[in-house]
């Protein structure tokens, strides 16, 4: 089911989210209902959607990677400007499934730019990620001129897909917003909140909910406590970065590759221990083997974000695991 319009619509109106059914694309389709800016959610597993977006009237069930009915969607609808937030995430597992990676993450960007093309649209803001950065030797501190090296099959199809769009916004006058996220956690509520258990945070909290003992990955690493050190931000922080996005995109032409994070970095030791004390727990971590693909320490450099979006963070880290928890 989805509302439709003219083959060719004349008029600009509503931002298309792609991968708005998941963690981050909810909240985003959640702040632009709230702020009144229409807008379509294109996900594999739109219909999931309206178990937590109650208010949501526009979907569509589509493949990112099915070029064809993508189309059909464009040609239903009238978009102003895309919000790319569709791919696959997960580290470890673009190691072993790289084709299906490449499919998603490269091939899926290039079919929305191509059409984008067809269809007279100029502006899109980008999930990227900080996993395009090369592990830095010394300062951990990452701005967006540091040296790109992915050391994941998933960093290497952000960055390609990065690429794309900046080739694209040069030949085709596009206006992009590329945000590189850091370590993205909380949630807004319970029915929006992380539940792949793909990140440190939420596979933390569910194995202490479930009276287990949490696991730390590599304690061997050049760092303080021997464990990775990674920027937590929050997930309204994030949200609020691509609804300054869209202001910025209406108002200007040109496009920026931007940071989102706090600039504090914390350890996964910490991590745990602070998610212990939050919810009263206590049981000592056990320790395992490095995972594939995994850097030694990475934090935000915030100035150019705050410069071109004026967005700083608001929420901290005790923010993110309470919300986390509810």
């Amino acid at each position: 089911m989805s509302k439709t319009g003219n083959d060719h619509p004349t008029s600009r109106s509503s931002w298309l989210v792609t991968g708005g059914a998941g963690y981050i694309g909810g909240h985003v389709m959640q702040a632009l209902s709230e702020t009144g800016i229409p807008a379509v959610l294109l996900d594999i597993d739109a219909i999931s959607a309206q178990k937590k977006l109650t208010d949501l009237s526009t979907y569509e069930n589509c493949n990112v990677k099915d070029k064809d009915s993508l189309a059909q969607v464009f040609s239903r609808h009238s978009i102003e400007g895309v919000i790319h937030l569709a791919a696959l995430k997960s580290v470890e597992e673009s190691q072993r499934r790289k084709d299906e990676y490449f499919q998603t993450n490269v091939i899926g960007t290039r079919n929305i730019l191509e059409l984008m093309i067809d269809f007279d649209i100029k502006k899109i803001i980008f999930s990227s990620t900080a996993a395009v950065y090369d592990a830095p030797p010394d300062d951990n501190v990452i701005d967006e001129d540091s040296p790109l090296k992915p050391i994941s099959y998933y960093g290497q199809t952000k960055l390609d897909a990065e690429e794309i769009i900046s080739d694209y916004a040069i030949k085709y006058s596009l206006s992009s917003i590329i945000l590189r996220y850091f370590n993205v956690g909380g949630s807004f509520n319970p029915d929006l909140k992380d539940t792949s258990l793909e990140n440190l945070i939420p596979i933390t909290i569910s194995k202490l909910k479930s009276n287990q003992t949490p696991e730390i990955f590599g304690d061997d690493y050049e760092t303080p406590d021997g464990t990775a050190i990674r920027d937590y931000v929050d997930v309204r922080d994030v949200t609020e970065a691509h609804m300054r996005a869209i202001q910025y995109l209406k108002e200007n032409t040109s496009s920026h590759i931007l940071n989102i994070g706090t600039g504090n970095g914390y350890s996964v030791r910490e991590i745990i221990d602070i998610t212990q004390e939050v919810m009263g727990t206590h049981k000592t971590a056990l320790i395992k083997g490095r995972r594939e693909g995994d850097i030694s320490a990475i934090t935000a450099d915030i100035a150019r974000a705050k410069n071109v979006l004026d967005f700083e963070a608001k929420f901290g880290l005790y923010d993110i695991i309470q919300t986390s928890i509810n």
